[in-house]
C-alpha cells in the first residue's frame, strides 16, 4: 500500500483544465476515477452521472471504470481525473507520502472490509481464527492492526486473489472482502461461510472521494459543484436503489443480481446516513482515531496531522 502511494510521482502529469478557463456556456467535465468495476459500493457516482446532476452548475460527471491495474490515488495526483474514490486510511498514507491528495466526501461510513471463514459452530470471536491461514493484501494497513490489536499468532499469510477454489478446498483458510461482495459469492457458488466484518473490531475508515489540493485551491466552485452533484447522486441512490441495477450489472458482469441486492440492503441498513442531506459529512473525531489506528503499527509517525487528509467545508449541511 505504501508503495502505491510513492507511485504518483513518476506517472505522467496530464493537468485538468482549471473550471473558470473552459468556455462558459460550455458544461466542464468532471471525471471521477472509480477504485474498481462498476459495484453498489460506487452507486451514487453513477446515479449522478446518469441524471446528470450538477448541470445546472456548469458540470458534466463522468465516472471512469477502476480495476486491478488502477491506481486512483497517483492518477488523480497526476491530473488524469479530478477526482477519485479510496479509502480514507490509503489517503493519509499516501499524504504521508508526498501526494497532494485530500478527501472532500465520504459516501459509506466506513470500507466494509471482512474476513471470511468457512461456516464453523466453534468460531465465536477472532480469537478462535488463530493459527489459520489467512488470504489477505499482505503489509495492508487493517491487516497489521487487526493482528497486532487482537495478538494473532501463528497465522499464515498468502496474497488474496479472485480465485475462490482455494477458499473451497482448505476448511481452515480465512480470506478478505468486502462484507458486501464476499459472503455472497460463496453461497452462490454453494460454499457456506460466516464473517467477521473489521467495522465489529474497531477498523472504520471512510469510502471516501477524494481530489487534490491543488484542485480544491484553484477550482473551489468546481469542487464545490461536484460534491453538491454527488450527494444528490448517493439521495437519488438511497430513494430508488434498483434504478442503477441494469446499469451497474450490464457493466459488471460478475455483479450478478442477486449480490446487488444483497449488497444494496447492507449499504442502505448500515453504510449510508439515513439523513439523506447529511450524505458524505466526516467527523474530526473518526479522523483522528483513525490516525491513531495507525501509528500504532507504525504506519503513520507520531507527529502527523490527520487534517491535512481531509476537507470537512465542502459538503453542503455538514457544519450545521
Amino acid at each position: 500500500m505504501i508503495s502505491s502511494a510513492l507511485r504518483w510521482l513518476a506517472l505522467p502529469l496530464v493537468m485538468a483544465l482549471p473550471f473558470a478557463a473552459q468556455a462558459a456556456d460550455a458544461p466542464k467535465p468532471v471525471r471521477i476515477l472509480s477504485n474498481w468495476f462498476a459495484q453498489p459500493d460506487q452507486a451514487g457516482y453513477w446515479q449522478a452521472q446518469q441524471d446528470r446532476l450538477g448541470k445546472e452548475a456548469g458540470i458534466e460527471i463522468s465516472v471512469l471504470q477502476g480495476g486491478p491495474k488502477i491506481q486512483t490515488i497517483p492518477q488523480v495526483a497526476s491530473g488524469q481525473a479530478e477526482f477519485g474514490i479510496g479509502n480514507a486510511d490509503d489517503v493519509l498514507l499516501a499524504r504521508l507520502r508526498g501526494a497532494p491528495v485530500r478527501a472532500v466526501f465520504a459516501h459509506l461510513d466506513y470500507v466494509p472490509y471482512t474476513l471470511v471463514y468457512h461456516a464453523d459452530p466453534a468460531v465465536k470471536s477472532i480469537a478462535d481464527l488463530q493459527g489459520r491461514t489467512f488470504a489477505v493484501n499482505i503489509g495492508n494497513a487493517y491487516w497489521e492492526w487487526t493482528k497486532k490489536q487482537y495478538r494473532l499468532a501463528g497465522t499464515r499469510e498468502i496474497p488474496v486473489s479472485g480465485d475462490l477454489s482455494l477458499f473451497r478446498n482448505d476448511p481452515k483458510m480465512v480470506q478478505q472482502g468486502y462484507s458486501l461482495f464476499l459472503p455472497a459469492r460463496m453461497a452462490a457458488a454453494g460454499v457456506q461461510v460466516q464473517q467477521i466484518t473489521l467495522a465489529s473490531l474497531g477498523y472504520k475508515p471512510y469510502n471516501v472521494l477524494f481530489t487534490t489540493d491543488d484542485m480544491i485551491r484553484k477550482n473551489p466552485a468546481l469542487v464545490k459543484a461536484t460534491v453538491a452533484a454527488v450527494q444528490k447522486g448517493w439521495a437519488g441512490y438511497v430513494r430508488n436503489p434498483q434504478g442503477l441495477k441494469p446499469l451497474i450489472t450490464g457493466m459488471n458482469k460478475q455483479m450478478t443480481p442477486e449480490i446487488y441486492d444483497a449488497a444494496n440492503k447492507e449499504m442502505i441498513e448500515t453504510l449510508i446516513s439515513h439523513d439523506l442531506g447529511r450524505i458524505g459529512c466526516m467527523s474530526d473525531a473518526r479522523w483522528s482515531e483513525l490516525a491513531g489506528q495507525l501509528r500504532s503499527v507504525g504506519f503513520l509517525p507520531a507527529g502527523f496531522d490527520a487534517k491535512q487528509g481531509y476537507d470537512r467545508t465542502l459538503v453542503p449541511g455538514c457544519n450545521s
